[in-house]
């Protein structure tokens, strides 16, 4: 009995070895296979979940439901959980306690998050998984670090190229709106310069004494008029092969005297100078107390509200420049963009994520929902195809239910949000279309401006905020030579600043980034 027993005993002690042998290696295959390729072919049912850092708090999508995010899920088997940030500092506050998630979308603190010791690098994980991500040479130079490496893309830029040969592709105009009916009990006068626009101007402060002609949402002060005039209205530009901040752009004189003679005229009030509320402007149109708003966008959203208030009369959006020399400067190198950090329990399947979203499928997907239910396309874009919806395209609330994002779902390289504002004979897209004719691009100047925390960066910002007063007392001087005189002590109070040394600091900086794309590309 007892010679069985020892027999057993050993057979058991066998038996258990062999069982965790069996149980480690089978442990060391799973840990040496990734979990992507386990999702590779997922059940959406269960998909590989990673949790993502949203460092917007206006951001529309508080999770990750709706039709697009689940078939988003179908295609990569991943599944986002969201958090969308309460305010500005908790992001940094995460990257300070290194408690980080799978991905971070980020604008604000892009800089930060290119960091070797935070996220992974786009091309080490291309790399490693043997990944086909093709990235535009001018994208990658617009994005590295100052280490000179890769850690993500920001959304938003566009290749020019791209742009100019895809004729659905609308770029951003200020939109300037007035009173159809209005303009009709004043004989319908044609608007085809600035002159006619200020006659129009004058005959409603004439027949309309209870209106403001015109008011301006107070972020987009001017901006219409700036752009008729050929001047920019922020970031830099180029003058006879110089970069210079936009303020010292020639243009900029005339477009200043022009406002200060609108005043001078009674055609804007100075309140409109006073105001921080976006919607005042908006709330004066709605309310009947303006003919006409320069605004960011007006059409689309006053026209609903005007409907659901019984109003009996819309507003439209003039539709074509008519400055002598218009000019719409594109020189943005993009806004957010989606970084890996060190923390991503399953790189492969982020980077994977990521790959997918930045391809043509799934900039589709993102930002116009499901081919065949959301969307059709009877051509390419390159011939001038667009996508027809099946649903309100430019209503936020319709977009919000499917879960795509107009701006681009979490990767967008421009395009493919551009031709989604595309709604043939609309008064928005006519003033696209016009305005693109007038477009200026140069990405490039988009990554001149200086690092955080710099001497340039704080020229920059004091230059910034003395525009923010000075140039409200050109606006509301009470002769032109007042208004001359004030716009003069602007521009030397911008150089006793230091604007000459912030842009040969940034001319320095653009020979560089002209020579590495010149490297890359």
């Amino acid at each position: 009995m007892k010679q069985w027993l020892g027999v057993g005993v050993k057979f058991c002690t066998i038996l258990l070895v062999a069982l965790t042998f069996l149980v480690g290696c089978n442990n060391a295959t799973k840990t040496s296979e990734s979990e992507s390729d386990k999702n590779a072919k997922a059940d959406p049912n269960s998909p590989t979940e990673l949790t993502i850092f949203v460092d917007q708090t206006f951001w529309p999508l508080k999770d990750w439901t709706g039709r697009v995010p689940e078939e988003i899920t179908k295609k990569t088997g991943v599944k986002l959980k969201v958090q969308v940030a309460t305010d500005a500092q908790q992001l940094p506050l995460m990257i300070s306690s290194g408690d980080m998630p799978d991905l971070v979308f980020t604008s604000t603190q892009f800089e930060q998050m290119s960091d070797s010791n935070i996220s992974y690098t786009l091309d080490e994980l291309i790399e490693k998984y043997n990944i086909d991500y093709k990235i535009d040479p001018m994208a990658r130079v617009l994005n590295e670090g100052k280490d000179g490496k890769l850690y993500a893309i920001r959304n938003g830029f566009t290749n020019p190229e791209d742009f100019k040969n895809t004729p659905a592709a609308l770029g951003n105009v200020p939109a300037y709106s007035l009173r159809p009916d209005i303009l009709k009990e004043l004989g319908d006068p044609k608007i085809e310069s600035l002159d006619d626009l200020v006659n129009v101007l004058k005959q409603v402060k004439e027949k309309q004494p209870e209106m403001t002609p015109l008011v301006m949402n107070p972020l987009a002060i001017g901006q219409y008029f700036r752009v008729n005039f050929g001047a920019p209205y922020q970031g830099w530009t180029e003058v006879d092969g110089k970069v210079k901040y936009y303020i010292n752009h020639p243009a900029q004189h005339d477009f200043y005297m022009f406002m200060n003679k609108l005043y001078r005229e009674g055609l804007i009030k100075a309140e409109n100078f006073t105001w921080s509320d976006p919607n005042k402007a908006k709330e004066m149109i709605i309310n009947g107390q303006a003919f006409s708003i320069n605004n960011v966008n007006a059409v689309p959203t006053i026209n609903s509200e005007l409907k659901a208030a019984g109003k009996d009369f819309t507003i439209a959006q003039t539709t074509k420049l008519v400055g002598e020399n218009p000019g719409l400067y594109a020189d943005s190198a993009g806004w957010s963009g989606t970084f890996i950090t060190k923390d991503a329990k399953d790189p492969e399947a982020a980077i994977k994520f990521l790959e997918f979203m930045h391809s043509e499928e799934g900039q589709k997907l993102g930002l116009w929902g499901v081919e065949g239910e959301h969307w059709t396309m009877d051509k390419p874009m390159e011939e001038g195809g667009y996508p027809k919806f099946t649903f309100n395209s430019q209503d936020a609330i319709e977009q919000q239910k499917l879960g795509v994002v107009w701006w681009g779902l979490l990767a967008d390289d421009g395009i493919y949000e551009q031709v989604q504002r595309y709604v043939p004979d609309s008064d928005t897209s006519k003033a696209m279309m016009d305005a693109k004719q007038y477009v200026k691009s140069n990405p490039l100047l988009g990554a001149v401006n200086p690092p955080a925390a710099s001497d340039e960066q704080a020229i920059r910002a004091n230059i910034d905020n003395m525009i923010k007063n000075e140039q409200t007392k050109i606006y509301l001087a009470k002769t032109e030579a007042e208004a001359e005189a004030a716009f003069e002590n602007m521009m030397k109070t911008a150089e006793s600043i230091g604007l000459s040394k912030l842009e040969d600091a940034v001319n320095k900086r653009y020979e560089d980034i002209v020579k590495r794309y010149n490297e890359v590309k």
